[in-house]
């Protein structure tokens, strides 16, 4: 039987948003109608003299995804609200975005969780609505460098913190 999104978790740290140096690891759940990952894998094929079938090689991977919210007021909102006054460029539009599934979690470890890491650019993409809708904000989140395996942890107040290796 398959599983329901709710096992995949999507996080943003946006205390690194506008050149920010603590980390704030929040969940991209709650107002978000939609988060898909894109990897956009690309790949290479070749058609030789000698063969039927072309050969494929994947020379990489282009991360994006386009999550769309609606308006909560909550620390998320702040941080989406800003890119929207600021619209800021280069270095301060630099976090990381993280991911783990449910079903991922560590034998023995309450909260601990295999996950990934990996360096991103948000940027903001749209506003709005439809006349007595609700008010929605798009973000565009593209990769910008390799995903890092490790280890996220979700303490029971709701933090999360990320580690390379295996938590105490």
């Amino acid at each position: 039987m398959a599983l329901d999104r709710t096992n995949m978790v999507s996080l943003l740290d946006i205390g690194k948003l506008f050149g920010g140096v603590s980390t704030d690891i929040e969940e991209m759940g709650d107002g978000y109608t939609e988060i898909s990952e894109d990897w956009g894998p690309g790949i290479d094929s070749t058609q030789y003299v000698n063969m039927k079938a072309k050969s494929a090689t994947v020379s990489g991977y282009e991360f994006t995804m386009n999550p769309e919210r609606e308006y909560l007021n909550d620390d998320m909102q702040k941080q989406l609200d800003k890119l929207l006054k600021k619209f800021p460029t280069g270095e301060d539009c630099k976090t990381d975005y993280y991911r783990f599934f449910k079903t991922d979690e560590v034998e023995a470890k309450d909260g601990v969780y295999e996950a990934i890491k990996l360096p991103v650019v948000v940027a903001a993409s749209s506003a709005g609505g439809e006349g007595g809708g609700k008010l929605v904000s798009s973000i565009q989140i593209n990769g910008n460098g390799a995903v890092e395996e490790g280890y996220i942890t979700m303490a029971e107040d709701g933090t999360y913190t990320w580690s390379k290796t295996l938590p105490a």
